[in-house]
């Protein structure tokens, strides 16, 4: 009984520290329990919030392992890390650090290829692009600088000029004072030789009026003479059964004398002006005399020893300038004057035919015979196109070119030409065969120029 009453209360006491300890776990076991459950709610909730930060799929990125690591080695978080790097990006991009994506696409849209391109790629772009300028404006600056180089010294060669100039006009305006004053002293001896002048012109003008009526005296002898000899000469043609006299060569006999001569200003002065019919631009031949007027036997004509054009034309006289004059052989005063479509006491008239070269070109052509027949009206002469006996000189240039014979099978307008150019040909070899047989003088281009002392165009 002793036994079994003293274990009693040492395992009353054990079961009741056990209960107590149990009970103790238990209320320990819930008080953990609850606060398990309210840990378990915290870390949910900061896996919830992590999420919107960082996934677990972003752990395992490169680029984010790398920015945590930089993180870690300066103490900061990768949120803090990334946000701190954001902000120092924005500062050098757009000059504020809380700028963000939506403020930079604003500032930027306006940038040619940022919308496109990375910023970066526009910066070197613009780069390139600031450097080509600068050397573009560097060229121009040079270029600039060589045109005022070049300014300048043109400004100065002006200037040079100028002063240049204002010393020939200062010399030019001295030279001008002394020949007015020359001018004036030789006014007044013009005056006083003009008066003599006009005193020997009277003198001679009562001289020629005497001389003009003693020469009409003889041409009212001559013409009685005239009559005489046409009847002679009728009466010669009868008994010559048909056969013509020859007449005498008219081209032979001389239009004027050289009055005077003026070397130094190559001018030669002829008796004939203006009564005789004479105008400015006519030219002559000059020969020593008449007798030189003469053809060869192949009917070629000397050339005269000078030919003059004139210039000036007075009452009873002209001025002429020398186109040409032979070596050794000068003008003087006495030589004969001729111009065969020129007379100053009748009218000649000329039969002009054939292809003509007057502007010396070399070729010669029918519608030149035309300048031909103006030369001769312009200097008093008359032209006609059939052979009459009053006609005084034929001028013939080559004969018409005759083309080839046309077939049968040509056309119309090709056999009408042939035809009109044969009757052309055929008509200028019968004028020169009646020529011939009337003994009337025929002139070929180059006689013709010979005998009124025109110099010829030169072949180009």
């Amino acid at each position: 009984m002793a036994a079994r009453t003293s274990i009693s209360p040492g395992l009353g006491i054990t079961i009741g520290l056990l209960g107590a300890i149990s009970l103790g776990l238990f209320v320990v076991t819930i008080i953990l329990y609850g606060d398990n459950i309210e840990y378990s709610k915290k870390l949910e909730d900061a896996e919830t919030n992590n999420r919107d930060y960082i996934r677990e799929v972003d752990k395992a990125d490169p680029a984010i392992q790398t920015d945590l690591n930089a993180a870690k080695r300066q103490g900061v978080s990768l949120v803090n890390y990334l946000s701190d790097s954001l902000d120092k990006t924005y500062q050098r991009v757009t000059g504020n650090g809380s700028d963000r994506l939506e403020e930079l696409s604003t500032k930027t849209e306006s940038v040619a290829g940022a919308s496109t391109g990375s910023l970066l790629g526009v910066i070197r772009s613009l780069e390139s692009r600031i450097a080509s300028l600068e050397r573009e404006k560097a060229d121009a600056e040079a270029a600039r600088l060589a045109a005022q180089t070049n300014l300048q010294r043109e400004a100065d060669r002006v200037q040079a000029l100028q002063t240049q100039q204002d010393e020939t006009v200062a010399r030019l305006q001295s030279r001008i004072d002394d020949l007015e004053s020359d001018t004036e002293e030789y006014r007044d001896g013009f005056q006083s030789i003009e008066q003599q002048f006009a005193a020997e012109l009277n003198s001679e003008r009562r001289e020629r009026e005497q001389l003009e009526e003693q020469l009409r005296t003889q041409i009212r002898g001559l013409q009685q003479e005239k009559l005489l000899l046409e009847d002679q000469v009728s009466a010669l043609q009868q008994q010559g059964r048909g056969e013509q006299l020859k007449p005498k060569e008219e081209f032979a006999l001389i239009d004027g004398t050289v009055a005077n001569t003026n070397p130094s200003q190559n001018e030669v002065f002829i008796s004939i002006g203006r009564r005789q019919n004479v105008i400015l631009g006519m030219t002559f031949a000059i020969y020593d005399d008449e007798t030189q007027i003469r053809p060869d036997a192949e009917g070629n004509y000397p050339q005269g020893k000078a030919a003059v054009e004139v210039v000036n034309v007075g009452e009873t006289s002209s001025r002429c300038r020398v186109l040409f004059e032979r070596t050794g052989n000068p003008v003087v005063p006495g030589d004969v004057i001729a111009n065969a479509a020129y007379d100053p006491n009748k009218v000649y008239k000329f039969l002009v035919a054939g292809n003509f070269d007057t502007n010396g070109d070399g070729r010669r052509t029918p519608g030149e015979q035309s300048e031909i027949t103006a030369l001769v009206e312009e200097w008093g002469g008359t032209t006609t196109d059939e052979l009459e006996g009053d006609v005084d000189f034929v001028v013939l240039g080559e004969p018409p070119v005759l083309p080839p014979q046309p077939n049968i099978n040509s056309p119309i307008e090709i056999v009408e030409m042939y035809i009109r150019k044969e009757n052309e040909l055929n008509r200028y070899n019968d004028l020169l065969d009646k020529a011939h047989r009337t003994s009337i003088p025929v002139l070929n281009e180059n006689r013709l120029y010979t005998l009124i002392g025109r110099v010829r165009s030169r072949t180009r």
